[in-house]
């Protein structure tokens, strides 16, 4: 069964990306290359599929295309979700 993991934060601009950090200390294995981990994510009632990255500092974020977050910019506060897409793994 997969366990659904549930967190709040701020959004950020990272270069055209706005990303969702996780919590500090939420510690994942990057499982394809560049620090990705495939997992089906989900905002309000929107899910989608996309990968959760790592940066080189340890840093994992969930990136939010345009069309997922709509009018969310950086600095807004979201709720997330996210199971590991075990298809893709």
């Amino acid at each position: 069964m997969n366990h659904a993991y549930t967190f709040s934060t701020i959004l950020y601009k990272l270069e055209s990306w706005v990303v969702a950090p996780l919590p500090d200390g939420f510690e994942i294995e990057a499982v394809h290359p560049f620090g990705r981990t495939p997992v089906i994510a989900t905002l309000g009632e929107t899910s989608w599929k996309t990968s959760l990255w790592t940066d080189k500092e340890g840093a994992t974020m969930l990136p939010l295309p345009k069309k997922i977050r709509a009018k969310l910019r950086e600095g807004d506060e979201v709720t997330l979700s996210f199971i590991y897409d075990e298809e893709r793994v």
